[in-house]
């Protein structure tokens, strides 16, 4: 199971969307075009997509009530992946990126003749509360509200090649390139060799394995970032650049004055993360040069004074 956080005009969201709104139209008819306007994707602050073996089978949004709420909207899954968990999952997601944006209270409304979506949300720790909306919906809807807890600190710890968190993160990475890329991903593996890597980190949240990443040497004063994951339930909470700072501290401390990476030319999400984290786009570099599959990237990581 894969989440992914998605803008407004994306085809599985849209998709998703529809088939929900097919669904309440099925249940109470033309009294729920009245909400179509509450319903716009780009209304949203957060747009999720479960994804199971690659095919989208769950959505979820937020949008912002007020400095303190947000409203969780669009909770639809797909028939054929219900009670596989996928709506958990999807609401822990968005609830868990709403408090990294600050916000401590959810609400949510429901019709009242989904009894099974009114079970999940009290199951969920969600409590019915007084109709919220328009006066002409209070005989069709129930609200729920929740406190939302505050987003856990992940714990960094710096640990050997051979650890079996690492292991077992990369290993989720590699399956993660394999379904997207096929077999053009195998001629990768070769650069991303554990045993060649000069430092790596795991991040726990609360104690569970949740990201990792590494850094071999590319050169005497360079570093090459590798290997960075973030399991699917704890990405948009700030793991990922947490980790990267670690790693450019750490090979900076080892003599290192610039970082480098390589990442998919067609990861557009990837590529924004790093821009955000000061990197730039370059030349690929060694064996990449002339690989149109991938970009590469550099970052100048210390003033020289840690050489």
């Amino acid at each position: 199971m894969e989440i992914k956080f998605v803008d407004a005009e994306n085809a599985d969201l849209l998709m998703l969307a529809a088939k929900l709104d097919e669904y309440y139209f099925e249940i109470v008819g033309e009294v729920h075009k009245r909400y179509a306007k509450y319903n716009d994707p780009h209304l949203f602050s957060c747009r999720a997509v479960v994804y199971i073996d690659g095919k989208p089978a769950g959505c979820g949004c937020w949008k912002r009530i007020d400095e303190r709420s947000v409203e969780v909207k669009r909770i639809y899954v797909l028939p054929e992946y219900r009670r596989q968990g996928v709506a958990s999952v999807v609401i822990g997601a968005v609830e868990r990126d709403a408090a990294q944006h600050g916000y401590t209270h959810a609400i949510l409304e429901t019709a009242r003749t989904t009894a099974d979506s009114a079970a999940l949300y009290l199951k969920l720790g969600y409590r019915v509360m007084p109709y919220y909306g328009s006066p002409a919906g209070a005989d069709n809807c129930l609200c729920f509200e929740k406190e939302l807890d505050s987003a856990p600190e992940a714990e960094l710890k710096f640990v050997d090649v051979t650890d079996a968190d690492l292991a077992a993160l990369v290993a989720e990475l590699d399956v993660y390139f394999h379904a997207g890329w096929g077999e053009v991903a195998e001629k990768y593996k070769k650069y991303h060799a554990l045993d060649g890597m000069a430092c790596a980190v795991v991040a726990y949240i609360e104690g569970k394995p949740a990201a990792c990443g590494c850094w071999r040497t590319f050169d005497p004063v360079t570093a090459e970032i590798k290997r960075m994951y973030v399991r699917p339930a704890y990405r948009r909470q700030g793991i990922a650049g947490k980790i990267v700072a670690a790693l450019e501290q750490h090979a900076a401390a080892s003599g290192c004055h610039r970082a480098v990476l390589e990442t998919g030319a067609d990861m557009p999400e990837a590529i924004a993360f790093y821009e955000k984290q000061g990197y730039h786009l370059v030349p690929n570099y060694g064996d990449f040069a002339g690989d149109e599959v991938c970009v590469c990237m550099e970052k100048e990581i210390s003033d020289g004074t840690m050489r």
